[in-house]
């Protein structure tokens, strides 16, 4: 698959994941032509949260007086549009519209292939379930406070309304390290991919992401993307995810207001 392909991918697979959180946690969105605004309301919420995904630039500069408008009612300070590599035409509109880039988080892709599995070292359990809530209570534990708080509710009252199929490495019954996946089409979208600190460095997120894969082939997909933190590029490569190039962040501010961190 071509990078394109892949991109294209990830976006859509942001999108349903998105559409699926404003159904059933406290996200709340903002559809447009093309575009789609999403933010959990308040102070302090991080960044990261508050973001804007959208199909094609050309629907970015009619939609982005709304969306402010929409932030604004909703008292959310800063929020940030997720721009890929090259597109001057978003940018162009963004910096007339007051917005800066911000940093930005890598995007990968991976055609997915059957591959040797690797040996489970010894005390170790690879398990594969579709419950989400070990995966966010160990996410809860890795990404600072209010990052991950509103996924809260898929423990309780208002689960996922797709599935979503997991993989968590436990040792002596303790979760180590966890991922998710969601499917759109052919492609697995990986998501919620953590370690515990006291864990890194054992290659279990390895173990984790062929997890996903041999899963998602199972399943009949035929690609897997993500996004990575800078920090987890490495370890993504080395299980045969390309780099699609950095999607940057184009953040408008109505008030000082300080960046969020973003989970990889």
């Amino acid at each position: 698959m071509t990078d394109a392909e892949l991109t294209a991918r990830l976006r859509a697979s942001l999108l349903a994941l998105k559409a699926m959180q404003t159904r059933t946690t406290a996200l709340r969105g903002l559809e447009l032509p093309g575009v789609r605004a999403l933010c959990l309301p308040g102070r302090g919420i991080p960044l990261f949260q508050q973001q804007v995904l959208y199909a094609h630039a050309k629907a970015l500069a009619p939609a982005l007086p709304h969306v402010e408008a929409w932030y604004r009612e909703h008292r959310v300070p800063a929020w940030r549009v997720i721009v890929t590599p090259g597109d001057s035409l978003a940018e162009a509109a963004l910096s007339a519209a007051g917005y800066t880039p911000e940093g930005g988080m890598p995007a990968m892709g991976l055609s997915l292939a059957p591959t040797p599995p690797s040996p489970i070292p010894p005390g170790l359990t690879v398990e594969h379930s579709e419950d989400p809530r070990e995966v966010i209570e160990l996410n809860m534990r890795c990404y600072p406070p209010g990052v991950m708080d509103f996924l809260s509710a898929w423990r309780g009252e208002s689960p996922p309304d797709v599935p979503l199929y997991g993989v968590l490495v436990r040792e002596a019954g303790r979760v180590l390290s966890v991922g998710l996946a969601l499917d759109l089409d052919d492609t697995a979208g990986v998501y919620m991919v953590a370690t515990h600190p006291d864990a890194r460095r054992r290659g279990l997120g390895a173990l984790v992401m062929e997890g996903l894969h041999a899963d998602a082939l199972a399943r009949g997909r035929a690609a897997s993307v993500l996004q990575s933190s800078e920090e987890g590029v490495g370890m993504y490569q080395r299980v045969g995810y390309r780099h699609l190039g950095t999607w940057v962040n184009w953040v408008r501010r109505l008030e000082e207001a300080a960046p969020g961190a973003a989970p990889g």
